[in-house]
């Protein structure tokens, strides 16, 4: 099979040496270059080619992918995205009138609303987003294609890699492959690279044909023009788009949180876990409706006054109130959990719902969402949270969790995407009633009237 997949794009060549892989459409001929050339060595796994706009990451993500349903018969492929609505104008489109030779492929569902695309060896690609996974990832997959997988929550790519492990056997492994642009330095994509379970490649706009021409190195003027645009931008934009750095996004909302310490004695926000001492009380906040139910869980130091992050749960809404709470009860065991909040002020049948099953869910003292950030930047800012570098999701969120810039470049007070920080959203309940309740009523105190984990 291997023999048979090079036969269709030949040898690939070192990365330095133009042209690394050449494909032959009936539509039109594609060189890759540079890491976006690389990509094509990598037949099991998971790979994700980044870097800055229009470097030509999508489009050999996208060739990559038709090779494979072409090479491997009865190929079982997904193509997704953030959400449904996002893929149809933008990969698939760029799938349909740029890659795929004319005639060799079927549309399920029209070009409007595209479900499948079918090949006449039996191979599919299901189309789909995150937004209701289940349609597109019902059933194994031998390749998934993520496109813009910076978008991704880490749960929802920890989800993608149950559907695709192997276990489908239309090919030897398996293959998630995925395009991103940079985000902030605290995202999963980063991390998992660091953990060995995800290779990263970087494209440059030096690898697109269109801008550099690869003989010559020398800038294209349909280049200038497109790099003129880039170039324009500002911010995390120009950072991001532009250099191709993973940075903070403009209008960040937690700006004071650290990664690392700075250069005039500031500790980082990130720890190594560490064993909770058992006396240590703990607070639970739990987001407990939406797309995902999710908790996070933390534990005072009586003696020097800090919160510490140190587990947090977040698992599809698909599972019952009943299934969440036991799972959450079980994390919790033998722990002494004076509290647990949650819910935002419309949420009260799911404080029902919670205490039916088993947690004694509150209602935050506060329910104004700018109010409970005040409290966690607060803490931030006097260096009294931190959180366990093992809690990936929650610094994944933390760092790309921003304001909406207006069209005039100004700052608004809306959150990008606010209903996908569930994480967060648990952390600002549990803040409130810590820095409410804290000035009147000592800790020892509240661990005492308040003790339930000792039950489970």
């Amino acid at each position: 099979m291997d023999a048979l997949r090079d036969s269709i794009f030949g040898k690939l060549a070192d990365r330095l040496e133009p042209p690394a892989v050449t494909v032959e459409n009936s539509t039109r001929s594609f060189q890759f270059y540079g890491d976006n050339a690389r990509l094509f060595d990598y037949k099991m796994g998971e790979v994700i080619l980044s870097g800055p706009a229009d470097t030509g990451k999508t489009i050999a993500c996208l060739q990559d992918l038709h090779t494979l349903c072409l090479t491997f018969p009865g190929l079982q492929a997904a193509m997704i995205r953030q959400t449904y609505k996002s893929i149809a104008s933008s990969c698939f489109e760029s799938f349909v009138k740029k890659v795929v030779p004319g005639g060799v492929v079927r549309v399920r569902g029209g070009d409007l609303r595209p479900e499948q695309i079918v090949y006449p060896n039996g191979s599919v690609i299901w189309i789909g987003g995150m937004d209701n996974p289940d349609k597109v990832l019902s059933s194994e997959r031998d390749v998934v294609y993520i496109n813009q997988a910076e978008e991704l929550g880490l749960k929802s790519y920890e989800y993608i890699t149950t559907r695709a492990n192997g276990r489908a056997g239309n090919m030897p492994g398996f293959l998630i492959l995925g395009d991103c642009n940079p985000g902030p330095p605290t995202h999963w994509i980063l991390k998992r690279e660091k953990a060995g379970k995800l290779t990263r490649l970087v494209s440059t706009h030096r690898d697109n044909p269109e801008i550099y021409d690869p003989l010559t190195g020398v800038i294209t003027e349909g280049g200038k023009i497109r790099l003129q645009s880039l170039s324009g931008l500002t911010g995390s934009n120009l950072d991001r788009l532009y250099k191709g750095l993973w940075v903070s996004p403009e209008g960040a909302i937690y700006e004071l949180f650290r990664t690392e310490p700075t250069v005039d004695g500031q500790p980082a926000h990130v720890v190594t876990p560490f064993p909770i001492p058992s006396h240590w009380p703990r607070i639970v906040g739990i987001d407990p409706q939406g797309a995902f139910t999710a908790a996070v869980w933390l534990a005072f130091d009586p003696g020097s006054g800090v919160l510490y992050l140190y587990r947090e749960y977040m698992e599809p809404f698909g599972k019952s109130t009943p299934d969440h709470v036991q799972e959450i009860i079980k994390l919790s065991k033998g722990e002494s959990i004076f509290y647990w909040a949650g819910g935002g002020p419309t949420e009260n049948q799911a404080r029902v719902d919670f205490l039916n099953a088993g947690i004694p869910l509150m209602k935050p003292e506060v329910t104004d969402v700018w109010a409970g950030i005040d409290r966690v930047n607060q803490l931030l800012k006097s260096n009294a949270l931190y959180i366990f570098s093992n809690c990936e999701g929650i610094l994944g969120e933390i760092g790309d969790y921003r304001r909406i810039i207006g069209a005039d470049g100004s700052v608004t007070d809306k959150i990008h995407n606010k209903e996908t920080y569930h994480l967060l959203d648990g952390l600002r309940y549990a803040v409130i009633p810590l820095t409410s309740t804290f000035e009147t009523i000592g800790i020892e105190d509240l661990a005492e009237n308040y003790r339930i984990g000792a039950d489970y």
